[in-house]
């Protein structure tokens, strides 16, 4: 069986990346290549994405993991559509209580010694993709829907990206000590929802030109 685990959000995803495999479902799929690495749809949001991908390193020992999907960027953090990176580490970014002003307070603002913060794990990145740009990024379970929000989270946290589930992978991963690394495209700056704008097949190619295609 395959050392390598590549991972990714959504069958859309998956489907653009690897039109030539069947979607796996809850299971793997075996690239058909030389390269011969697993490939598996973990599902969108962290809930479904730990899960499913909790389920998948303890069947089989991986040496390593790796999520590859789309991501909306955060103004002025100088990423723009189509730019590919790699997340080195993740904040989670709606997880905290509303107060009575309607102001939101994180988790680990109430919580001092609770982290919600999570990173790569040690391991080797391989040397076609180490000069990619390496950014923050804040898993939330609710996507950004307006620029207010918007520059709120991103000067909050001082992330650059936003996605729905790259946290998941470093906990999950962490726990079972096997390494990984997270690689996003830009399909949309995260400002005032607009799906007209977003330009998730030209950042899926930019994502398999830059990283798929080098693994």
């Amino acid at each position: 069986m395959p050392s390598v685990l590549v991972v990714i959000p959504s069958e859309k995803e998956y489907s653009f990346l690897y039109p030539e495999c069947e979607v796996p479902g809850l299971g793997v799929a075996q690239t058909t290549d030389e390269r011969r690495y697993d490939v598996a749809i973990c599902g969108v949001g962290l809930l479904n994405f730990s899960v499913n991908l909790f389920v998948l390193l303890a069947r089989h020992r991986y040496e390593c993991v790796y999520l590859l999907g789309v991501c909306g960027a955060y103004p002025q953090r100088g990423l723009g559509v189509g730019d590919v990176v790699r997340v080195k580490n993740e904040i989670v970014g709606d997880m905290g209580v509303q107060e009575q002003d309607g102001s939101f307070t994180p988790w680990s603002s109430l919580r001092k010694s609770d982290s919600v913060g999570y990173g790569e794990n040690s391991g080797t990145l391989p040397e076609s993709l180490r000069d990619l740009p390496s950014v923050s990024g804040l898993t939330v379970n609710c996507c950004t829907g307006t620029s207010k929000l918007a520059f709120d989270r991103s000067a909050r946290f001082n992330v650059d990206v936003e996605s729905m589930e790259g946290a998941a992978l470093f906990a999950v991963c962490s726990r079972f000590g096997v390494p990984c690394f997270e690689f996003r495209a830009v399909s949309n700056i995260a400002t005032d929802r607009d799906p007209s704008a977003w330009r998730i097949p030209e950042a899926l190619a930019a994502l398999k030109r830059e990283v798929l295609d080098k693994l």
